[in-house]
């Protein structure tokens, strides 16, 4: 068998997939050809990993431990609407993320400098913590996206206590993504 498609995140809690949803469904509205995501699987990616080999799984597992433990639980609120690059030209519709910034972006670049001493290479572009929600497959309906995006720019999801970083497995499957976890890492701290 070839590499296991993986990724870092951490899970987003059920309690809040049903508001995601509700985002969802105002947006499908514009009739916009977007491959929405389905809410069970929109979680907040802190390392995509890509193919890596079956044995390495173990290898990130025991880097992964410590790094989590080093961390401790923390606030994360969901908020804002946005898109990647911009409104004119769209590509992936996104959720923000307002409270809990600061300590994502210090366990992603500590999950960043681990996995770069497993020799697996850094992500290009800087970190922005954001759940996707959709991605744009053609202009079709690109206008009443963007307005939309516009009027539910404010959309607020709710908040929930970050306590552990997943290592996933994604099976990409004709009805969409498949994740399966590999490893759970308990967010530490005093």
């Amino acid at each position: 068998m070839d590499g296991i498609r993986s990724f870092i995140a951490i899970e987003i809690p059920p309690s809040l997939k049903s508001r995601m949803e509700e985002v969802q469904e105002e947006l499908r509205r514009a009739e916009a050809d977007v491959k929405w995501v389905r809410p069970e699987g929109i979680h907040l990616t802190l390392k995509f990993l890509g193919s890596i080999r079956r044995e390495d799984v173990e290898k990130i597992s025991v880097a992964l431990g410590p790094v989590a433990a080093s961390i401790a639980p923390f606030e994360i609120r969901i908020l804002g609407l946005g898109c990647f690059p911009h409104a004119r030209n769209p590509r992936v519709v996104w959720l923000g993320v307002d409270r809990g910034r600061d300590p994502l972006a210090s366990l992603h670049l500590a999950i960043e400098q681990k996995m770069a001493d497993l020799s697996l290479p850094p992500e290009e572009r800087p970190f922005s913590p954001h759940l996707t929600l959709g991605r744009v497959r053609s202009p079709r309906g690109r206008v009443g996206l963007a307005r939309a995006l516009e009027m539910n720019r404010g959309a607020e999801i709710g908040s929930f206590q970050a306590r552990e970083v997943i290592l996933f497995r994604s099976e990409l499957r004709p009805s969409g993504a498949v994740y399966t976890k590999l490893g759970e890492f308990p967010l530490g701290g005093e």
